[in-house]
């Protein structure tokens, strides 16, 4: 276990400023895909930390923050997992080059290495601006990721990845709607909030709740 969160910390990394041979060190390791795993999980626990202020106002439990955080991690995992396929796919129509879908997932993983630093985003004043940051860091790795597996330019990796991420964007809309839904339930079972509730949104109802008078006996039912 030790060596392979060694692993992933170095996978981190190396994804931050990806280069030719870290795609060829992803496409020899035997392990990649476990490790680009990890750096993709731990990204969403990092976000949801940053984030974990909506989590301590509603008074989650100890054991539940640690299954938020955890299922975070797996819901970008799966989106991780849909995206890189997308990528791949686009790709292959658009490009004459064909690598193997394990060789770009494992290197779309590695462009999420931005956000696991994202509990900075927990920051006043400057959180809402890394947020953006970090995003922006990881699509442009993303970019250089499908420039180096295809063999092209910068601008029609873009058009490769920005299409994948409408696609994305697509399914999650339609056919991924369910799924959607269920996630949704289980997280506002699991924390209490919406999935989309704001740090911002949930400091001002706490204000809201905290200076609301309290109810006298005759207004209780």
């Amino acid at each position: 276990m030790i060596e392979y969160l060694w692993s992933v910390w170095r996978a981190i990394r190396l994804g931050l400023r990806l280069q030719p041979d870290v795609v060829q060190l992803a496409e020899a390791y035997p392990h990649a895909t476990a490790v680009a795993f990890g750096v993709v999980v731990v990204a969403g626990v990092s976000l949801l930390a940053g984030q974990s202020v909506i989590l301590f106002l509603n008074q989650v439990k100890p054991r539940r923050f640690v299954v938020s955080l955890l299922i975070n991690g797996l819901m970008l995992a799966a989106g991780w997992a849909v995206w890189s396929a997308a990528i791949w796919g686009i790709g292959r129509w658009l490009f004459t080059e064909t690598p193997r879908f394990s060789l770009v997932l494992r290197l779309i993983g590695l462009s999420y290495a931005p956000l696991a630093f994202g509990f900075l985003i927990l920051m006043p004043y400057l959180g809402p601006f890394l947020q953006r940051f970090l995003y922006t860091w990881s699509f442009l790795i993303a970019l250089r990721a499908v420039a180096y597996t295809f063999h092209v330019s910068f601008w029609p990796a873009l058009i490769c990845v920005g299409l994948g991420w409408l696609l994305l964007m697509a399914l999650t809309a339609t056919i991924g709607r369910p799924v959607v839904t269920v996630r949704n339930r289980l997280w506002r079972r699991l924390t209490g909030a919406p999935l989309n509730a704001s740090a911002r949104d949930m400091l001002q109802q706490f204000a809201l709740d905290q200076s609301a008078p309290p109810a006298s006996k005759g207004d209780e039912p």
